[in-house]
């Protein structure tokens, strides 16, 4: 298990408002090991998001990290997140033969409850805390990138091994405005979303709790 988690925050160097959140959210947090990635900027955001994803993973899939931690500059850490959990969950996810494990998620179409705190899912949205392990670099440097494709749906059809944490360590905070998600622009409507899903998850552990599924 890596002692510091390579942790690379993808920031717009104009958007020094969200670095200063990043730093932030990272102070006195000593499990991670942060370096802030220079955003590619693309009159397409999601594509511009996907080209510096995959400039990240070039200049570390000849390192020895077992995984890195890939964060967006609008990651919140939440109530939830305590670095002893956090490294147990990764080694389980490991375990699981996990390919991405998530921090928090938008979205999803299915999701199955794996273990205590660990959702195994389907499509999803959310890249802001996803921490993507060795053996899946190749695929993702390897795959082509439409001009209609997005990086989160994008990662998503290229593993079924993904999973997320629940409840959530990490959503997105609310800047009023999205470089990549433009309809997000203006509006509350991101943390709606973390809230709903998270809220979901949560009613289906009550379930798996109900029926004693979950062990």
């Amino acid at each position: 298990m890596q002692e510091n988690i390579k942790t690379y925050i993808i920031n717009l160097e104009k958007r020094t408002s969200r670095r200063v959140h990043s730093i932030n959210q990272f102070s006195k947090k000593n499990q991670f090991k942060i370096n802030f990635i220079k955003a590619i900027e693309n009159k397409n955001g999601a594509l511009g998001l996907w080209q510096t994803i995959v400039q990240i993973i070039e200049n570390v899939s000849i390192k020895e990290d077992d995984y890195i931690l890939i964060c967006e500059d609008d990651h919140r850490f939440t109530k939830n997140y305590n670095p002893q959990k956090l490294s147990n969950l990764i080694k389980e996810a490991q375990e699981k033969q996990a390919d991405i494990l998530l921090g928090g998620i938008s979205w999803f179409k299915d999701a199955l409850q794996v273990s205590e705190n660990l959702f195994w899912i389907d499509s999803f949205t959310g890249l802001q805390f996803t921490i993507i392990f060795k053996q899946f670099f190749k695929k993702i440097l390897e795959s082509s990138f439409t001009a209609n494709d997005v990086a989160d749906l994008k990662i998503s059809s290229l593993t079924e091994n993904k999973f997320v944490i629940a409840p959530f360590v990490s959503v997105q905070k609310e800047f009023g405005y999205s470089d990549v998600t433009l309809k997000n622009n203006g509006t509350a409507r991101v943390e709606r979303l973390f809230k709903g899903v998270n809220s979901k998850l949560e009613e289906l552990v009550k379930v798996a709790n109900f029926y004693n599924v979950a062990k």
